[in-house]
């Protein structure tokens, strides 16, 4: 460990210990003092937390520190979620002896065999984690307050996922029923998102399995389609010839021809399904079926682009309405010339708004020799075949070509919003597609003719155990109904009443809330709440953990005043009265009103009250806690919440709770990568967080996290771009330490405000008034940054666009002051402004170093976070100060430019020349003009000025004689930004020279001439020397430049 890392530990200790001490991080109802309470997302103690884990924790440390900054009394707590299954699946692992979970353990994590010998317990391996992880969070700085942390197993906590479970109950919105779910064969469990490695949600899709019996043996050949309605357009079944297929007996009367993997997934459907032997694809290709829906005789046709874990194995084909069976048929019937083939010609059965031409793509000229065009020997003249039109609009003429999935999907879509069946359909002709879709699988299903079946979307998932997860038809399954119309209602209306951000994030949930229906509750094993009216069941991970933020409150009471010893008093009518505002009389009436209440800081041990009186006095100040902090102010999590938990918090609160009630905020940010792909443990590319720390500092580690990315995105990390970070954070701190170090004893300490409302009396130069201007700016561009959370924006300010600020303030003032610059007063003064709010505004994202120099700042020893974020003083928005220092670097990089086109590398003297009087005034008309008219053209701003009765006719001579001219200044103007317009148009008396005069010595130096050489005309000055007649073309804001 190197010493300058070794320094960032023991600073980082030191303000740990600090925060401690001085309860810095804590939150306590305040009467006086307006409320935030922020939460992010619970950790799952399974192992430490790595660099991926970090981002949406430090976002929302960050937005804590900020609003603390902005005089909120910020509530940020933290808990730990021990729901669920892998935990257990963990323990289950190391008893077996399993060498890659032990290895796991040593290699990754460092444990010691002794401690891997206690994971036997799975309570072990949350508690081990759980101080790994809190260990972790402290010393990324994170200003939790860990007064009120729990656990998702603590008896009191039980007790209100317990209530919410009754109220939802009472609700009518948890149900029992058969209900698919994600499944652990292993585990003979339900898995949700946090029992699967990589954390993947399992997400299923209902097919429709339809049967179609061989009719030459009674056996039938299911295909599992989205489509039921196209089966009318079946015109042949697809089989892969290669494959082993099994004849299976179901529910002990039907033979069905399917994959081994379809037979694993309907052993899960709640189906009786037997083995009876093998049989080979190539046996049944060639073969024909019977079409269920219409009777009619259809051929089975090989093809090996058929695999065999989708649906069953075997596939119908609409190649009048699939471009996929429509290209796989032209390819077939290319190759194969048999009249099997020749007599399958597509039958189109749905009308929609598709536009196009029969393609000639993929098609062989008519062997007749007719001109007739033909698909691969059939005849297409006479048929409007939407398939072909999409082969054609993407130019495709075989099967491996990836514009065919694009070709799909426009084609099902447009099909579904804007189809309806044609005539030749009987029965469903005129039908709307999705209305057909449904009225097709019902009589299918009630004539037995087909299934559900059901299919993982985002296969493979595999169970934290390592078993490969299927979908499960579960019977007396509770499950919540998140399909409930009033329910539904209510969530979107919570989901509009809210901020979402980014803006753009608002989508997803809409289209979640929109096919989200029902969802299992609970499982038969693992950690957690039984569910209270059938105990033999456990609530799932993702259920009882939706309005947690709310136990927060109660958390407290819990660790600081033994709220655990009064267990067998809390009921539902505890949590009715302190969170659904019932009334006194509806709580249990000995326990309402007591005899007096509590302070914060009581021990409620040495309290003479009864017990009754204590848990009542407990009650009221738990209410009062909730009645403070509640709504949620900001709920942070990543993006892969979105489908679950974030939209489950939104629906939960918006049927238990009063619209007062709902929270108010929800902040969504994307992950962090490693070489392109999400970091994961599953994936084994993650980076552990503590060592890390220990060897960048956790402000460096915060930082890269923080700037690497907008909001949303995902962040790719990288060692680079940390040591980068890390480098530009000790220049930040050595800097600022050294000359608070060295001036501290003499600089008087002065709010950012208070200079500037002094700084008339201070005989302050065009660079100071610059550089307090440019703060003024920057506070107002960082403030408003962070309120709508453009939380790169607002940290790429503070690290380096003041830093070029402050560089270009020191390069004016040392080419007038020299060597005198270090001991200059004013350069002090506003040099220590400069630093104080730029620790401040950089504190919320590096609460060590900004704490270090503020000590050095605080002669009272205060934490940074206790003092005011700077606030910017509208009437310093001085605009002409702004553009006196753009007209300095512009003539300067202009300069610089003349140089090297001309290849001048020993300048002898440079002549600027300032526009007349008279360019002036037409150009202010000109601004006017575009100012009032909004207009581009330039016959239009001609005509206005030649019009303009108050331009006397040399003025209106001089415009006609230099249209060019005035041309190029409508251009000047068009060329500067919407702010930049409506500064010029506020400075009608700018004086160009004034600028220039002041900053010759810097100029002349930057040229490499003598201040003496460095000239500058006025065009209509007398005596001006103009060798190459330089001054005509100069323009307002534009000089002239003439180099020697």
């Amino acid at each position: 460990m190197s010493e300058e890392t070794n320094m960032w530990n023991n600073i980082e200790k030191k303000w740990l210990d600090n925060w401690e001490k001085n309860l810095t991080n804590t939150s306590d109802p305040d009467p006086n003092q307006k409320k935030y309470f922020i939460t992010v997302a619970y950790p799952y103690p399974n192992s430490p937390q790595h660099i991926g884990h970090g981002r949406t924790y430090t976002i929302a440390d960050t937005h804590a520190r900020y609003k603390k900054l902005r005089g909120y009394n910020v509530l940020f707590p933290m808990a730990f979620h021990y729901t669920g299954t892998p935990i257990l699946g963990m323990s289950k692992r190391v008893i077996a002896g399993d060498r890659e979970i032990i290895e796991n353990f040593k290699s990754i994590y460092k444990i010691e065999d002794k401690i891997i010998e206690t994971f036997r317990d799975p309570l072990e391996i949350a508690k081990y984690f759980h101080e790994e992880i809190k260990k972790g969070m402290m010393e990324m700085g994170y200003s939790i307050d860990w007064r009120r942390e729990f656990t998702t197993i603590d008896p009191v906590y039980k007790k209100f996922i317990a209530w919410q479970f009754e109220t939802l109950k009472r609700l009518g919105v948890i149900e029992q029923g058969s209900h698919p779910v994600g499944w652990c064969p292993n585990d003979n469990n339900p898995v949700s998102q946090h029992d699967t490695l990589g954390d993947v949600e399992p997400a299923f899709t209902e097919y429709t399995m339809v049967k179609f019996k061989l009719t030459d043996e009674d056996i039938y050949l299911p295909t599992a389609t989205l489509r039921p309605e196209t089966l009318f357009g079946v015109t042949n079944l697809w089989i892969n010839p290669t494959f082993e297929y099994l004849v299976v007996r179901i529910n002990e009367k039907e033979k069905w021809i399917m994959t081994e993997e379809s037979f694993n997934k309907l052993r899960f459907l709640n189906f009786s399904v037997e083995i009876v032997r093998t049989i080979q694809g190539s046996e049944i290709a060639e073969r024909f079926v019977e079409n269920p829906i219409d009777g009619s005789k259809i051929p089975v046709l090989p093809a090996r682009f058929v695999t065999s874990d989708e649906g069953s194995g075997i596939v119908m084909s609409v190649p009048a309405h699939a471009p996929f069976d429509m290209q796989a048929l032209i390819d077939l019937k290319r190759s194969q010339t048999t009249n099997r083939l020749k007599d399958i010609v597509p039958i189109t059965i749905i009308e929609s708004n598709l536009k196009g031409e029969i393609s000639s793509v993929g098609m062989d000229a008519n062997p007749k020799g007719d001109g007739t065009q033909t698909a691969a020997g059939f005849s297409l003249s006479d048929l409007d075949i939407p398939s072909l039109v999409m082969l054609k609009k993407y130019s495709i003429k075989e099967q491996s070509d990836p514009n065919l999935e694009k070709a799909t999907s426009d084609l099902y879509s447009l099909e579904f919003y804007s189809g309806k069946m044609n005539n030749s359909v009987l029965n469903y002709s005129g039908m709307p597609v999705p209305k057909a879709r449904d009225e097709v699988k019902f009589d299918l299903l009630r004539q037995n003719k087909a299934i559900l079946f059901y299919e993982l979307t985002n296969k493979p998932v595999i169970c934290r155990c390592g078993t490969k997860c299927y979908v499960k038809l579960l019977d007396n399954q509770w499950f919540l109904n998140y399909g409930n119309p009033k329910w539904k209602r209510n969530a979107f209306e919570c989901l509009e009443s809210m901020e979402i951000l980014p803006e753009e994030i608002i989508r997803e949930f809409k289209n979640v809330f929109d096919w989200l229906k029902v969802r299992a509750c609970a499982r038969k094993s693992g950690l957690g709440t039984p569910l209270p009216w059938d105990t033999d069941w456990i609530i799932e991970s993702l259920s009882d953990s939706v309005i947690y933020m709310i136990y927060y409150l109660v958390a407290k009471y819990v660790n600081l005043y033994n709220l655990e010893n009064y267990l067998h008093l809390i009921d539902n009518s505890f949590f009715d009265y302190i969170l659904l505002n019932k009334p006194e009389e509806y709580f249990k009436e000995e326990l309402v009103k007591p005899d007096k209440e509590f302070s914060q800081s009581s021990d409620l041990k040495k309290s003479d009250n009864t017990e009754l009186a204590e848990f009542k006095a407990l009650a009221n100040n738990i209410k009062n806690e909730f009645d403070y902090y509640y709504p949620l102010d900001s709920r942070h999590s990543g993006r892969d919440l979105v489908p679950n938990h974030l939209s489950f918090f939104i629906f939960n609160h918006s049927i238990i709770f009063q619209k007062s009630q709902w929270p108010k905020q929800i902040v969504v940010n994307g992950s962090v990568l490693m070489d392109g792909k999400k970091m994961s443990k599953s994936m084994g590319n993650t980076i552990p967080l503590r060592s890390t720390i220990r060897q960048f500092s956790a402000d460096s580690i915060r930082v890269a996290m923080l700037i690497l990315g907008e909001l949303l995105q995902d962040v790719d990390f990288s060692f680079t771009t940390l040591r980068g970070i890390y480098t530009r954070l000790n220049e930040i701190f050595y800097f600022g330490k050294a000359f608070l170090n060295e001036n501290k004893q003499w600089i008087k300490d002065i709010s950012f405000e208070d200079y500037l409302r002094s700084q008339e009396k201070n005989n302050l130069n065009l660079e100071d008034l610059w550089l307090l201007h440019r703060l003024n700016s920057t506070i107002t561009e960082i403030s408003g940054a962070l309120d709508e959370m453009r939380i790169r924006d607002s940290l790429n300010n503070v690290l380096y666009l003041m830093d070029k600020d402050f560089e270009w303030y020191k390069k004016r003032k040392l080419s007038k002051l020299g060597s005198n610059l270090e001991s200059n007063r004013v350069y002090k003064e506003i040099t220590y402004l400069f630093l104080k709010v730029r620790i401040i505004m950089l504190s919320p994202f590096c609460p060590f170093l900004t704490e270090e120099l503020w000590a050095l700042i605080d002669k009272n020893g205060k934490s940074v976070f206790n003092g005011n974020w700077p606030l910017p003083n509208p009437i310093f928005n001085n605009y002409t100060t702004e553009e006196n220092e753009r007209h300095i670097t512009n003539i300067l990089n202009d300069l610089e430019k003349i140089l090297k086109v001309t290849k001048n590398s020993n300048p002898e003297r440079v002549y600027i020349y300032l526009s007349s009087k008279q360019k002036t005034i037409l150009y202010h008309k000109i601004l006017e003009i575009v100012k009032d008219t909004n207009s581009r053209n330039f016959g239009l701003i001609m005509k206005t000025l030649l019009s303009d009765t108050s331009l006397t006719s040399d003025q209106k001579k001089f415009i006609q004689q230099n249209s060019e001219l005035i041309k190029k200044m409508n251009q000047d103007l068009l060329s500067l930004s919407p702010s930049e317009l409506l500064n010029r148009q506020k400075m009608n008396n700018f004086d160009e020279l004034l600028p220039l005069q002041d900053a010759k010595s810097l100029l002349a130096k930057e040229i490499g001439i003598k201040e003496s050489n460095f000239v500058i005309y006025s065009e209509d000055e007398p005596g001006i020397i103009d060798p190459k007649n330089k001054a005509r073309i100069s323009r307002p804001f534009k000089p002239a430049l003439y180099v020697e």
